[in-house]
């Protein structure tokens, strides 16, 4: 009785159970069909991760673990004030909601690296992050086959409470209700297929090497995902695609060496040919795809794309954009985001308040309760002093970051550190295209979290165990060590 008492304490207490978990249980939000008992399921998670954050945070002064916890606490106050200012009103609860998932964001998921304080702690966190890795790519595997399947078996949409299955406007969305979910869930499945890639990390975590055989599951999955993402036809998430395989390259070709003027512009040159043919690659590829997928589908009438009070011709499926706008309407929520920052600059309105705020404002056609850019919205919700904040603590971060990326010596050939900053740089370009960074409860923004904070796993044992931080400042001892070969995964 008291070892089963004593194993749900352990469970309860285990911070890398409950991370992995509540990202899996995310994307399961985004599955039809499964998407209400799943958000029953990420509710109860998330009660469990409010507690973890008080025992394991805040009881015990962890918090001051977390790098740069000053800028984060006072980003934090300052949206609690936002929403004291703005009182109560039907906005109210879906402000006070995105100030509860805070604490997790900050300080579960990105505060990961505050459990990986010596060796132990930093491979405890590998593993995590290895079998979350394992369990993204066999899921999105699953999911993209019955996806597949449904679009070949049912070959049209069908209409769903949360939007869409299989086809929504030309657009394949599968078992997602929505395609641009579908897509950027494949690009993180792909992500994670990259990061198993790296040898070192996989024998390190697994205990087994990875063999050419065990390779051919991840780049079956791999390619499974990246036509998947053309068949959604999402841009921003081909945009991601682009610019992580860019900034990965680049820091293969400048990271951990010492530049000079003639080596410099040589690979400057490669790189800026590599991003024109990869660019241009990438949109030939999706054409490929989509045509061929077309092609192989049965052609009659069955095989349309059926939607209500809509012409036959219109709906045979292509895979391609209805809406021939290239921006689709960003630019007209850009500007109703500026009007609503015009009458509230200092502390914003919160969450709740853009669809309240947004249609006072203009003339009552703000159609959304988000921008679809992740700074933006940060900016309206928080306001200048949030805004200030947030900005402060990613150039913090980032330059530390870069630092640590590029002037590592020798070149990381095999380490998950770069793969992580690449995904974290190219997500920092997609937040200006797509609901991100902080106000959305979704796998999304925690994925990001998450992934920032193995990123700065990687950082800690790259600048030594004599590394510490403290609120908006970090200081390092000069004599510090680097982690030894033997730890490096």
């Amino acid at each position: 009785m008291e070892q089963s008492n004593s194993q749900k304490t352990d469970l309860r207490d285990n911070t890398s159970v409950f991370r992995v978990a509540f990202v899996i249980d995310l994307i399961l939000c985004q599955i039809g069909y499964i998407t209400i008992p799943a958000i029953v399921s990420a509710a109860f998670i998330f009660i469990w991760g409010i507690s973890l954050f008080f025992r394991k945070r805040v009881y015990t002064l962890d918090i001051k673990k977390v790098n740069y916890f000053g800028w984060l606490l006072a980003f934090i106050g300052t949206n609690i004030l936002t929403v004291a200012i703005q009182g109560y009103d039907r906005g109210f609860w879906e402000s006070a909601g995105m100030l509860v998932n805070m604490p997790i964001i900050f300080f579960l998921l990105y505060g990961v690296h505050a459990e990986a304080a010596d060796v132990a702690g930093r491979k405890k966190i590998y593993k995590e992050l290895y079998v979350l890795c394992k369990i993204m790519m066999w899921l999105s595997f699953v999911i993209n086959v019955l996806s597949l399947i449904s679009l070949y078996m049912v070959g049209r949409s069908i209409s769903y409470y949360f939007g869409y299955l299989v086809v929504y406007e030309n657009r394949f969305t599968g078992l997602y209700y929505n395609p641009n979910l579908m897509a950027f869930t494949s690009f993180c499945a792909m992500f994670c297929c990259h990061i198993l890639w790296q040898g070192d990390f996989y024998e390190k975590t697994s205990g087994k090497p990875l063999t050419k055989l065990k390779r051919v599951p991840i780049f079956i999955s791999a390619g499974l995902n990246l036509a998947v993402i053309f068949l959604t036809d999402s841009n921003a998430t081909v945009l991601i695609i682009v610019c992580y395989t860019v900034i990965y390259i680049c820091y293969r070709l400048f990271g951990g060496r010492d530049i000079k003027l003639g080596f410099a512009v040589k690979r400057a040159a490669a790189l800026l040919a590599l991003l024109v043919l990869l660019g241009g690659g990438v949109f030939v590829a999706r054409t490929i795809v989509q045509t061929g997928t077309t092609q192989t589908m049965v052609s009659h009438e069955e095989s349309s794309n059926v939607f209500e009070d809509s012409d036959d011709e219109l709906n045979k499926i292509t895979f391609e954009h209805q809406n021939k706008n290239l921006d689709s309407g960003r630019i007209k929520l850009f500007k109703q985001g500026i009007n609503v920052i015009k009458h509230h600059p200092i502390f914003g309105v919160g969450k709740g308040m853009i669809t309240k705020y947004g249609n006072r404002y203009n003339n009552n056609q703000m159609k959304y309760s988000d921008f679809h850019n992740g700074y933006l919205t940060v900016f309206v919700c928080s306001g200048l002093v949030g805004f200030a904040l947030f900005i402060g603590f990613a150039i913090c971060l980032g330059k530390r970051m870069a630092d640590d990326l590029f002037m590592v010596r020798p070149v990381i050939k095999s380490d998950i550190f770069p793969c992580m900053a690449a995904f974290i740089a190219s997500y920092c370009i997609y937040a200006f295209f797509e609901r991100t960074l902080v106000y959305d409860l979704t796998f999304m923004v925690e994925f990001f979290w998450l992934i920032l904070g193995y990123a700065s796993v990687c950082m800690i044992r790259y600048e030594g165990e004599d590394y510490h931080v403290c609120a908006f400042k970090r200081h390092k001892k000069t004599e510090s060590e680097p982690a030894t070969a033997s730890e490096s995964v």
